[in-house]
């Protein structure tokens, strides 16, 4: 099993951007990583704040 690395970022005034670690198998979707990433981020963040929520995988390690 390999891992992904993930920003997470919402549009509030501040900008803000989490970047976080999931693991991942060499052939998932992005979309699940992107998922796996949002749960791990809400599991961290007892308040993530309001806005639009975009994220990228930054770096895909395959093991």
């Amino acid at each position: 099993m390999g891992k992904a690395i993930v920003k997470c970022m919402i549009a509030t005034y501040a900008e803000d951007s989490y970047i976080v670690e999931v693991p991942c198998e060499k052939d998932d979707i992005d979309e699940l990583i992107i998922t796996r990433a949002w749960q791990k981020v809400k599991e961290q963040e007892p308040a993530i704040p309001y806005g639009h929520r975009t994220a990228e995988i930054l770096k895909r390690i395959d093991d």
